[in-house]
């Protein structure tokens, strides 16, 4: 075996410290150095917020075209806002940065507190000369970090100086550099309310950000105070209402393609700290997106089957707004939704069966030959009941709609068999295969299984049968008084 002398490996704090970065007077990297941006992405995402006020701010999709006049005028806009009540006390000091020294948000300072003393705080936070035998910041790792101590007042939810242990070599506050501290001060402009706290919606691609958080920076300009978000009280529901406007604006599918989509729903304020990560499955996404623009509407009666009361078209806002959703909750915890694709109640299918396609090869990894099986049984099993009147094809259906057990899913197509030898069908259902293929293939997999085939089944036969079947609701048959019902529309739960 060839043993390669390569020499002693530098650490990396050794490393950066003998190529420290140079600034202007200004306190704005010199052109040449570690490329000519100001500022750039850090995959953090408080930080990357901070940039995306800057972005937006400026009307740029870029860190690489943000100019220090951009900056300054970032500041001077930012520094406006935050010296009124509104926004130091009652937004920055009360969820966001309690206390905060840099932008005055300390109840104690509203008699110093004015538009150019914040601004000057960020001017000089900014200018700050590096340290370089300071640790290398934690964050960006570009620079090295402060040696002021960081904490939650400056930095939302770090901690502070009274738990040491709460940062890394139980250091007194956290490793962070001026730039990096900068930005996040401008997250304010860009953060959500929702629900009592913030939300922030991080995002790869970054520019992704800028879309998403494009309301928020809208919504200050026109009011002058923090985008409520529109009095969502549900981070998630606020985002997939975002998601499928945006997707319908855009009609960009390569936007979600691998596309990766974090919400954090928090507070930081003095009476404690609290922080909720919502992480969204991009094959979730794809979903999504492709419901919004494929069949809007289809996608809106799913999601108006995750309350336990299904709401009318006036109040589905309503209930959007306010209400904790099953199908988004679902679909969160990458659990299947397709019991929502149907509405047993009512004997209809939601959606139309290329949504539904799409859910079963995109989300839930159902094969496609397996898919195109399924729909030809369910097509069979529609030419066999579309030959009986009315009732019985209603009495045919429940027992469908009733399998709870598999030797309950058995019996109805053993039935449906005998069926067709009655009505002189001379083709068979299925073949012994295909009848073990829908019993047993899919195993007792809790996302495909018999029941997702019943599922499958069931939605063929409503799409095409809902009319005689609801005809003969309307006739007079009655559903027995024992009969279970799950979540609305949905019929007894997997």
């Amino acid at each position: 075996m060839e043993v390669r002398i390569i020499g002693k490996i530098k650490p990396l704090d050794e490393f950066l410290r003998e190529q420290p970065q140079e600034n202007s007077s200004d306190g704005y990297p010199k052109e040449g150095n570690k490329g000519d941006s100001l500022f750039e992405w850090t995959g953090h995402p408080f930080v990357d917020a901070g940039l995306v006020a800057l972005l937006l701010l400026s009307k740029k999709r870029s860190p690489e075209k943000l100019t220090e006049e951009n900056v300054e005028k970032a500041i001077e806009f930012a520094s406006t806002l935050y010296a009124r009540k509104e926004w130091s006390t009652g937004y920055i000091h009360a969820m966001m940065l309690p206390n905060s020294g840099i932008l005055m948000a300390n109840p104690s300072m509203s008699k110093k507190r004015t538009p150019d003393a914040i601004a000057q705080n960020l001017r000089e936070l900014l200018q700050e000369p590096e340290d370089p035998n300071a640790p290398i910041c934690e964050i960006c790792g570009r620079r090295h970090s402060r040696p002021k101590p960081v904490y939650r007042s400056d930095f939302p939810l770090v901690g502070t100086g009274g738990v040491p242990n709460y940062f890394p070599s139980a250091k007194d506050g956290l490793n962070v550099c001026f730039h990096c501290l900068f930005l996040v001060q401008f997250l304010p402009l860009i953060a959500y309310k929702v629900g009592g706290r913030v939300l922030v919606i991080h995002t790869y691609p970054y520019e992704l950000m800028l879309e998403l958080h494009e309301e928020a920076i809208n919504d200050v300009r026109k009011s002058f105070l923090a985008s409520k978000a529109r009095d969502f009280k549900r981070p998630e529901n606020f985002f997939f209402r975002l998601l499928g406007e945006l997707t319908r604006k855009t009609e960009r599918d390569d936007l979600w393609g691998k596309a990766s989509i974090t919400l954090y729903h928090f507070v930081n304020n003095n009476r404690g700290q609290d922080l909720q990560i919502i992480h969204v499955p991009t094959p979730v996404l794809r979903f999504i997106s492709h419901a919004s623009k494929e069949d809007p509407k289809g996608w809106k009666s799913i999601v108006a089957m995750g309350w336990r009361k299904r709401p009318s078209e006036e109040d589905f806002e309503k209930y959007e707004r306010s209400y904790a959703n099953e199908v988004y909750a679902r679909l969160l915890a990458e659990e299947s939704i397709l019991p929502y694709f149907i509405d047993i109640k009512n004997r209809r299918a939601n959606a139309k069966w290329s949504l539904l396609a799409f859910y079963c090869l995109e989300v839930l990894g159902l094969d496609k030959e397996a898919l195109e099986f399924i729909k030809d049984v369910g097509d069979r099993i529609v030419e066999t009941l579309e030959k009986l009147p009315d009732n019985q094809l209603s009495r045919r259906v429940r027992e469908l709609e009733r399998a709870e057990k598999l030797y309950q899913f058995e019996t109805f197509f053993v039935n449906l068999e005998k069926l067709r030898q009655r009505l002189g069908i001379e083709k068979p259902l299925m073949t012994f295969d295909e009848f073990a293929t829908v019993l047993t293939s899919y195993g007792e997999d809790l996302n495909v299984s018999w029941r997702t085939v019943k599922h499958l089944l069931l939605f063929r036969v409503y799409e095409r049968l809902h009319d005689r079947l609801m005809k003969a609701s309307e006739e007079g048959e009655e559903v027995e008084e024992n009969e279970e019902v799950g979540i609305f529309g949905m019929g007894v739960e997997e």
